[in-house]
């Protein structure tokens, strides 16, 4: 009796987390379907600027529906579009396609630049870094600018550490190379952390954050190195202690 009683627990159990994951990936078909009307809204309404084919109208458009997506300094996309992809490859991803990857990448030692030397030599240190990162992601990744030294990479393919590894020590040596552009011939350090999905998260702000946590790790640990998302780690970022 004992032994039905513990079986049906667990098959009770089972039933809930598979309706907890049914849920999770309906709120994800409809996020992406809002990401999709907006961005067609979007793009109607930059056509509907452009009006006729006058050059100065169409650019504007274009211009505006740049702006949107995209990073004004380095080119890159923004983390709302990084999100959005990353939002529909996760979809793909419940239905068997490869398995996402989320990295959080910082360059480090670097931001001081724009007190010492100027804003446009960071500019120019932040672009020559992101184009360096261009060179050694995969074609079928995606690399987006999150913040003043930040950038955040989406993976597809990575299941664990062993698969992550080659890609990240080609970042890393990608971001720790001399920046001619520095004074001083500068060397910056480098860190990453990661967040697999589906281990790590099953969502995108679960993904990013754990990401960050590791991120955070990474950090603390010193050296130009790569950290992943275990559960010893915190669920979460602990707020800046107070001045």
């Amino acid at each position: 009796m004992n032994h039905d009683q513990g079986l049906a627990g667990q098959l009770r159990q089972s039933s809930e987390d598979f309706a907890a994951l049914l849920a999770r990936y309906s709120a994800l078909e409809r996020r992406h379907e809002s990401l999709a009307a907006t961005h067609a809204q979007l793009v109607q309404a930059t056509q509907a600027l452009a009006g006729d084919a006058a050059p100065a109208r169409q650019q504007a458009a274009h211009t505006l529906l740049e702006a949107t997506w995209h990073d004004e300094l380095t080119g890159l996309p923004n983390m709302a579009l990084l999100s959005h992809k990353a939002e529909q490859q996760i979809a793909l991803a419940w239905q068997g396609g490869a398995r996402v990857a989320l990295l959080a990448i910082e360059l480090d030692g670097v931001l001081p630049l724009a007190q010492t030397q100027g804003a446009g030599v960071l500019a120019a240190v932040l672009q020559t870094s992101a184009n360096r990162l261009l060179q050694v992601i995969r074609g079928c990744d995606q690399l987006a600018r999150s913040g003043p030294c930040t950038f955040t990479a989406l993976m597809l393919g990575p299941k664990n550490d062993a698969d992550l590894a080659p890609i990240a020590q080609r970042m890393l040596g990608a971001l720790t190379q001399t920046l001619p552009q520095a004074q001083d011939r500068l060397v910056p350090a480098a860190h990453i952390g990661c967040a697999f999905f589906p281990s790590d998260g099953t969502d995108v702000p679960t993904l990013l954050e754990h990401a960050a946590v590791a991120l955070s790790v990474a950090r603390q640990e010193g050296g130009n190195s790569c950290r992943s998302y275990s559960l010893s780690m915190p669920d979460r970022l602990s707020p800046p202690a107070a001045a």
